[in-house]
Parts: structure tokens; sequence; C-alpha cells
């Protein structure tokens, strides 16, 4: 093996960024794989099978980070991932075909050098990354992502990692204004301050974007995300987006690979659930087997290969699919119904396929001084998956509906939905609504979520406040899920307005976001009448 390291690279603008590159052999020219890295490149260890097989492999620091010039603006990698793969195919010992592989934030470099269609890339392989910074990653459908834009984004402060084992982020994430959360912590992040700036949709957002560039995509990819994984909804959503929108040489050649995972790949035991040994599979090898057809013409049973394989939770087995969604799911309508107080695990709230027949409404309180915790999901943190809300399901901030006992298997396969039609006495605040699979011994295990911010109900590009008491209909997107209920388990959704500190909270004033402080009660009531059918759509797959 022959090495270069810290070698600079010198962008369009003149900065110049740190970047190491091996060889297999100190002769010849060789297919290129490029890694793009915000957490520095000094352990080529997980790479070096490749150089191994006759790859060169570059290792870079992004902009402004460990040995690279500049300034660090997270997600903003378009032009110098562009710029490194015309600087890499000029290099002799490059023959002209690059690819890029990474996982999370080195996917969103693959991403953003990608929608450039620059000359010489090949192939990519993002696993685990979003699909716009305003929809699912630094906020979420509009509602800052705490453990993302202030977790993430304060221990990116400076020019190497920041620990932050001082840090007392409880207090943190309760500080406000949001604008000056990262001051509360001890910095000064004019990025920070910048994403605060924009709490609407708008320019700054697109061009940050993948999903706003899905046309512009034409190249072979292969998408590797985990149902419990912060990016859940990206990663299908880039798969389907650039598979129907690409350019001729993209919409054939898309591969998607979802297992039981957070954000962390290739787990067999997340939270309390123990997935089996089929959940660990050949990730590495299926990465090479793709690097290797589009970069070497080798490995031709690629092409034959089904574009989708799903991990089914539940039954715990992977399957493979010809799409996604999966076109034989079958919307099914789970009507929210009681007798008046779904509040709690203690209430009344059932969901039936049926009709509503009980009481028209449901109320309940929410005081953003206290509001409902986070507790598993799509969390960035040590509590992702499949954590048992029993718990906080005692809470009387929280409506909960569930099914009956299950006689037979129920496989839910694809996005699941929640049309609520609601009312408050606030002008803007929050509703979440949460799928859980609830376990014959009384667990209620997480499997997916979402939630909307009402002000953002028509479109998040522009801020539209409630009347009081005005009943409205919104659709929450609760991202995607592949489980199977079993014999003897029941569908449960929960509804409330708060899951802290995944999301900021909303202070119910309709005051602006990034400067708002005072904070009110919400009275939150749920219609489940013939005229108001709040429902639970589940995609459901009659014949696995």
């Amino acid at each position: 093996m022959k090495q270069w390291i810290d070698v600079p690279v010198r962008m369009s603008d003149g900065i110049n960024l740190s970047t190491d590159i091996r060889l297999p052999d100190p002769t010849g020219s060789f297919p290129t794989l490029l890694l793009r890295t915000p957490y520095g490149n000094t352990d080529p260890s997980a790479i070096l099978r490749y150089v191994e097989t006759g790859y060169a492999v570059v290792m870079q620091d992004c902009r402004g980070r460990f040995d690279s010039e500049g300034r660090f603006n997270p997600f903003a990698e378009t032009g110098d991932g562009r710029d490194t793969i015309a600087w890499i195919r000029s290099q002799p010992w490059c023959n002209g075909r690059i690819g890029m592989i990474g996982g999370s934030y080195l996917a969103s470099t693959q991403l953003a050098a990608a929608s450039t269609n620059p000359d010489g890339l090949e192939v990519i392989v993002p696993r685990v990354m979003g699909r716009d910074a305003f929809k699912d990653m630094l906020y979420y459908n509009g509602v800052l992502n705490l453990p993302i834009a202030v977790g993430w984004g304060l221990a990116m402060a400076g020019r190497a990692g920041q620990s932050n084992a001082t840090t007392d982020w409880i207090r943190v994430y309760r500080h406000l204004p949001l604008q000056t959360m990262d001051e509360a912590a001890g910095y000064n992040l004019p990025y920070f301050k910048n994403w605060l700036a924009h709490p609407r949709y708008d320019g700054f957002w697109e061009a940050l974007s993948v999903e706003a560039h899905y046309a512009h995509f034409n190249i072979p990819m292969l998408h590797i995300g985990g149902w419990y994984d912060i990016y859940n909804d990206g990663t299908l959503r880039n798969f389907q987006g650039i598979r129907a929108q690409g350019g001729p040489r993209a919409r054939p050649f898309q591969k998607l690979v979802m297992g039981p995972w957070a954000h962390a790949l290739n787990t067999r035991i997340l939270g309390p659930v123990d997935f089996g040994p089929n959940a660990i599979t050949d990730l590495d090898g299926l990465e090479a087997r793709w690097l290797s057809r589009f970069l070497k013409d080798d490995s031709p049973d690629v092409d034959t290969e089904p574009p989708v394989r799903l991990f089914i939770m539940g039954t715990n087995v992977w399957r493979d699919e010809p799409e996604w969604p999966l076109a034989r799911a079958v919307e099914q309508a789970w009507h929210l119904d009681s007798a008046g107080n779904a509040n709690s695990l203690n209430g009344n709230g059932i969901l039936t396929t049926g009709h509503p027949h009980g009481a028209d409404t449901d109320c309940y309180t929410y005081n953003p001084e206290h509001p409902v915790p986070c507790l598993g999901g799509c969390f960035f943190g040590p509590s992702a998956g499949p954590q048992d809300h029993a718990a906080i399901e005692h809470r009387h901030d929280v409506l909960v509906y569930t099914g009956p006992v299950l006689q037979e298997p129920l496989e839910t396969t694809g996005y699941i939905t929640a049309v609520l039609y609601i009312a408050s006495d606030a002008p803007d605040t929050d509703f979440v609504a949460r799928l859980c699979d609830v376990h014959p011994d009384g667990r209620s295990l997480v499997l997916c979520d979402g939630i909307v911010r009402t002000r953002f109900r028509e479109g998040l590009d522009h801020e539209v406040m409630m009347q009081p008491g005005r009943v409205y209909e919104l659709t929450i997107g609760m991202t995607a899920t592949a489980n199977t209920f079993l014999p003897g388990h029941r569908v449960r959704l929960e509804i409330t307005s708060s899951c802290f500190p995944r999301f900021a909270r909303n202070l119910n004033t309709g005051d602006p976001i990034p400067t708002a402080i005072r904070m009110q009660c919400a009275r939150q009531t749920i219609h489940h009448s013939t005229s108001y059918p709040s429902r639970l759509i589940l995609p459901i797959i009659r014949n696995p």
C-alpha cells in the first residue's frame, strides 16, 4: 500500500481541505472511493478492506473540521464534494470511476455531491440520512429537533469534537428563547443562529435539501436505514423519490435495505427487544458487491436482485419486495372512540374498525412547563427503539386508544398516518400521534410517531394561526414501520402535544418561534364522531 497523508486539496474558492490517500499499489490507476467526514479522517481501519481489494481510498476532513481550512457550515457540502471529485478524477492514480460510502453525516456529503451529477461519480451508498434539513433533520416537520440541532450542533463546534461532559442538557433544552439556546450551553454558533433565523421553509432550506433535487440524481444508489433511526423517513423517501424522479441511470438502480435498527446499524438487541440472529445481516458484503458492480463491472447479479429488502418486526424475518411503498398494501382505518375519557391508560379510549358510537370528544390540557417526556422511537440517543410507554401512558395529558386483542397476525408495512379533527383554545400548538404494539404482558412498545405544529397545517412555508374552539383537520405523518402484531397483541394510538426533549416545546402563544419566551396552557380537544371521524390509517399486508 502507498499513502499520502494531509494532502491539501484546493476548492474553487481557494480553501484547502485535508485529504488522506491510500492506494493498493504504488503504480497503476484504480477505481476510487471517497469518504468526506466532519469527524476526523485519522482512523482508516474500516476501509482498509477496500484498499486490499483494489480500490484507491480517499478520506477528507470537511471544511472547517480538523486539518481542513475554512469554517464548518453543516450540510452545506455540495460545492466541496463536486470540487473534490473533479480533483480526484484528474489524478493519475484514479481510473476515472469514483464511488462514495459512509453513514450519517458522511451519507449527507454523498447526497450533496451526487445532486450535482459530477463527471466520474458512478455510485454512492448512503446509510442513515434524511431528505431535508427542515422536514426530518435539524427540524422535524418544522419543529426544532433538539438532539440534532442543539445536541449534535454543539458537539460540532470548533475544529474538533466537543465532549459537552459538563453540559446540563435538561437546563439547556428548557432554555428560552430558542435562538440563544447555544449561549445557554456556553457557545456562540453562527450556524445554529442561522438555523433559528429561518423558522419557516424557504430558499435557505431548499438549497440544503435532497428531496428538492431528486430529478438531478443520475447514478445507482444503495440506501440503508433502520425502522428506529432518526432518519427513517428520509431514507425511505430518498429511495422512493429518486427511483421515481431521477435520471435514466438512477431509476433502475436504486436499492433499499431497512432493518430493525436505530442510528447504529446491524444490531440484534434494541431497547428491551431481541430481534433474533436474523437482525444482523452482511451489509458490508452487500455494499462491496454494489461497488464492484458499478466501479469494476463485476457482480452482475446485483442487476436482478429485488430492489427492496425489509425486516418485518414481530415475526423477525427479512423479505424481498418489488417496490416501496408496497403496492399490495390495503389502507385500513381504525377509528378513535371513547366514553369521553380516553385520558391515560386507565381511560376508556378504544380503536375500532367500525364507526365510533360513544362520546364525540376527548379533552386534555397541555402544559409546556410539564411536557410529556420522550422515550424510545426514532430518537437520537441511547433510549431509541421499542421502549415501553406504559408509564407515560398513565399521564392524563396523553390520550390512549387501544384496539381489541388480536386473534390473527396483523401486518402493517408502510407509512403510518393519523387523521385527527382537533380544536384548541390556543392560536398555535402541537399534536403528536404515536403507534404502539401492546404485548400480552401489558408492555406498550413504540413503533413510530409524528408531530404537527398547527401553524404549519397549511404548509411549512407559511404560518396560519387557529381560531380558538374551531375544529380543524390535521394529517399527522408518523413515518413508517414494518411490524406484525401477533395474536394476543393489540394496536394502540397515543395522542398528546409534546415529546420532550426530542422536539422543542410549543409554548401555545403563537409568538415567533425563535424569540418566544411566554408560555400558556392549551386545552386540547380531539373530535371523533361520524361528522369528525378521527382515525389511524394502517397499510395492511393481507398475504405476506
